[in-house]
Order: C-alpha cells, then sequence, then structure tokens
C-alpha cells in the first residue's frame, strides 16, 4: 500500500514539474504594433573564416533572425565596425531576448556575435 501511495505521490509531483518547466520555457507572443521597426546592432568577430566577417554577419543575422515574427531585414547592413539588421513590425520584450540571446550564443564555427544596441522604434 504504501509503495503504491508513494508512486502516486511521485508521479504526481513528476506531472507538476514538467508542466512548470513546459510553461517556463515555451515561446510567447509579443504585442504587434504596426508602422514600428527594431534595428539591431551588432559586432561579429571571425577566427580563420574563410568567408570572411562580412559572410559570417550574414550568415548569423540569417540564422537568428529565423527565430523571430516579422519582417526582416535580408542582410545587416555594415555600419563602422558593426552591422544593423531590423525587424518590422517592433519586437516586444520576448522577441528581443530570442534575438539577442541567439546572435550571442548561437554556435556557428568560427563566428561569435555581440549585441551593442537594440532599438525599437
Amino acid at each position: 500500500m504504501k509503495r503504491v501511495l508513494l508512486a502516486i505521490v511521485g508521479a504526481g509531483a513528476l506531472a507538476v514539474g514538467v508542466g512548470a518547466m513546459s510553461d517556463a520555457t515555451q515561446s510567447r507572443p509579443d504585442e504587434v504594433r504596426k508602422g514600428s521597426n527594431t534595428t539591431i546592432e551588432f559586432t561579429v568577430s571571425v577566427r580563420e573564416y574563410r568567408r570572411g566577417e562580412a559572410a559570417g554577419a550574414q550568415a548569423l543575422w540569417t540564422v537568428c533572425s529565423a527565430t523571430v515574427r516579422g519582417d526582416v531585414s535580408p542582410s545587416p547592413i555594415v555600419h563602422g565596425n558593426a552591422w544593423i539588421g531590423s525587424v518590422s513590425p517592433s519586437l516586444g520584450v520576448h522577441g528581443q531576448k530570442r534575438l539577442v540571446g541567439c546572435l550571442e550564443d548561437a554556435t556557428l564555427d568560427r563566428v561569435i556575435g555581440a549585441v551593442r544596441t537594440v532599438r525599437p522604434g
């Protein structure tokens, strides 16, 4: 009897834990503000990347911009020693976190990104 009760309590605790984990990690929609956009300025460091910094920035932008909804600039433009991409309509808090997290943590061989600024507009 104790084993059955212990198994039921364990299964219930597991179900609650899985439910809490799935709620904490799901993607959440952001409010859409028509006519607005977000610009993201980021730098790229490449190490022994045969195609160069411009191709590294393009590859990183292509991969990471796919994590957000909206009209995404097809290519980042060079701005001094950084790159700028844009998304329209403007990203909300969750979209910004996804995009910035990807640009800074994405695993692309020999390409490392760092976000300088995120400007909602």
